[in-house]
């Protein structure tokens, strides 16, 4: 079972994970230039290529059909072309391969499943194992262990051969098929204010529709975790016409339909800056022209926002009982700050670095700090104990009760406290919660009736003041399930975790999971309890219970000597 369960965290690592670890760094896209015209960065270019699947063989059993139809859903050209020649003809208009993808464990193949065949042989059935599923969303989401999937398929003669004339809608893909096939595309969104980009990242198939595919995706709107708590520029009901994206010379032709006439000046600025920032995540994509029935529509003067929130890079630790922060190799206490109560732990800075936050008499109580003021105590305390304070963009301090009656607890800067519904987590032992940077999302690690732990992520709904109202539903997405026990987490960037996570018992390990993404392995530190970072790999800070404090670089870990620190935490 460890075998499996490495590898299926560390399959998709040689290229497609890769590209979510790298959302949040980078850089604005120039606005210079003609008018309608946006330079974007070259990307990273894409791996893999098509696929060519063989047809159905004569005289193939049924079984032999469905593993062939199966395996032929690699091959994407002419759409699917081979993979419909298994199927009736009937059948072959309505099946729709982009309807969703089931993913195999790295150690599974199609000849190694064992079909389940009526004796007429007009039916199979398949039990297959899943690693991780696509949803129509093109959203990625990894499955627990073990967890499979029963396949149905009804077949009939046609011309004295066996045809698939009924089958569940989408893909089944082997690891090596989907990391070949398959790549992640960030499409992009506004925060509240249009003062920072969200990323969204979504999987499609690399061919020369990925452009038209990513764009209509785009102006779908965001995936459910973050309907509501981003914002699009995009009018409702705009769509591509013609209903499709060119690719020539560099330059991606995005044509809008007339939903898009009217905009003011900054709104239409927005409005292409948001597809700009989407299309730079293809390699065959350098500059971006979007024009409507009116004609070309225009950027100049409208800035492009940053992709997530800048931090200090200086974490906040516990270190000689008192609160410091961490420059480069040496560790220096927060001058001016009063002695913290006893049992200090799990401290938390502002963005603005002007308020601090701690645990302190076993985690019953959230003291707050506001040096400038003098203002410092106990600002919420609760006898079964809270989980690690988290800040938000806005100021507000997040936190929970470990044992959860479904809802969070928000503190304002002015003292008052919001309590936000989260009935998902009713019944539930909270172990910790953060705030995603850019204020958008949630991420909550809380133990289940198994004794497991789970990293679910759900979006942030607030008020025009940035006081939080709600949550994006009752759906949370759920991150990393591949993992049983969850020790800690934190933010990476704005589409990224780095979590310290443990497989089947084994102790935990520093992993970078998605969001909408698959894990991977980030080497090994032996004893770590507490991990942070801010905006990428080399930003993750772990230490153990001894004290001990290992920084991230290189990929490796190296442990600063003449440091004794807990609980690290940068801004947030």
């Amino acid at each position: 079972m460890r075998g499996r369960s490495r590898g299926r965290l560390r399959a998709l690592a040689s290229g497609v994970a890769v590209a979510c670890l790298l959302l949040s760094g980078c850089a604005s896209i120039p606005v210079d230039g003609e008018t309608g015209t946006i330079e974007v960065e070259e990307p990273v270019d894409g791996l893999g290529s098509e696929f060519e699947p063989d047809g159905p063989a004569e005289g193939a059993e049924a079984h032999d059909i469905v593993r062939g139809f199966l395996a032929a859903g690699a091959g994407y050209a002419d759409d699917f072309a081979v993979a419909r020649s298994f199927l009736t003809e009937d059948f072959a208009k309505e099946w729709d391969p982009q309807a969703g993808v089931t993913v195999m464990p790295a150690d599974t193949s199609f000849d190694s499943l064992i079909p389940n065949v009526t004796s007429d042989s007009r039916d199979v059935r398949l039990r297959l194992p899943v690693d991780a599923m696509l949803n129509s969303q093109h959203v990625y989401r990894e499955q627990r262990p073990d967890t499979e999937a029963e396949w149905e398929f009804s077949l009939r003669q046609v011309n004295g051969e066996w045809r698939i004339s009924d089958a569940p809608q989408g893909l089944v893909l082997t690891h090596a098929s989907f990391a070949a096939v398959f790549d992640s595309y960030p499409l992009y969104f506004y925060t509240d204010g249009y003062d920072h980009l969200v990323p969204d990242t979504r999987w499609f198939i690399r061919s020369t529709s990925t452009a038209t595919e990513v764009v209509s995706a785009l102006l779908a709107g965001p995936a459910d975790h973050l309907r509501g708590a981003v914002t699009s520029a995009v009018p409702d009901g705009t769509h591509l016409d013609p209903r499709s994206v060119t690719v020539e010379g560099g330059i991606a032709q995005v044509a809008l339909d007339a939903s898009v006439q009217g905009l003011d000046g900054e709104d239409e600025g927005r409005l292409v800056n948001q597809i700009a920032a989407t299309l730079r995540g293809l390699s065959s994509t350098n500059s971006v022209s979007v024009t409507s029935p009116a004609g070309e529509l225009s950027a100049q003067g409208t800035e492009m926002p940053p992709v997530g929130v800048q931090t200090d890079q200086r974490p906040v630790v516990v270190s000689g009982g008192v609160l410091a922060r961490l420059t480069d190799a040496r560790v220096e206490p927060v001058a001016g700050l009063p002695e913290p109560a006893p049992g200090v732990n799990e401290p938390a800075v502002s963005f603005d670095e002007k308020t601090y936050a701690y645990l302190a008499r076993g985690d019953t109580e959230l003291h707050r700090i506001v040096p400038e003021s003098g203002d410092e105590g106990v600002v919420l305390s609760d006898a079964q104990g809270l989980v690690a304070p988290s800040f938000d963009r806005f100021g507000n301090i997040w936190t929970s009760t470990r044992s959860n009656d479904g809802g969070v607890s928000v503190l304002r800067p002015s003292g008052d406290l919001v309590e936000v519904p989260a009935q998902w987590l009713a019944g539930r032992d909270v172990v910790t919660l953060a705030v995603s940077r850019d204020g958008t999302q949630l991420a909550v690690v809380s133990a289940e009736d198994d004794g497991g732990r789970r990293i679910d992520v759900i979006g942030i709904l607030r008020n025009d003041d940035g006081v939080p109202t709600g949550l994006t539903g009752e759906t949370p997405l759920r991150v990393g399930a591949g993992f049983t026990d969850v020790v800690d987490f934190s933010w990476a960037g704005a589409a990224q975790l780095a979590v310290l996570g443990s497989l089947d018992g084994e102790p935990a390990q520093p992993y970078s999971v998605g969001v909408s993404g698959p894990s991977r392995e980030l080497g090994e530190v032996e004893g770590g309890v507490s991990i942070t970072a801010s905006s990428d790999s080399p930003s993750i800070r772990i230490t153990t219970e001894a004290g001990e404090l290992y920084s991230y670089g290189s990929d490796s870990w190296q442990k600063l000597v003449d440091i004794v620190a807990f609980d690290p935490a940068y801004p947030g």
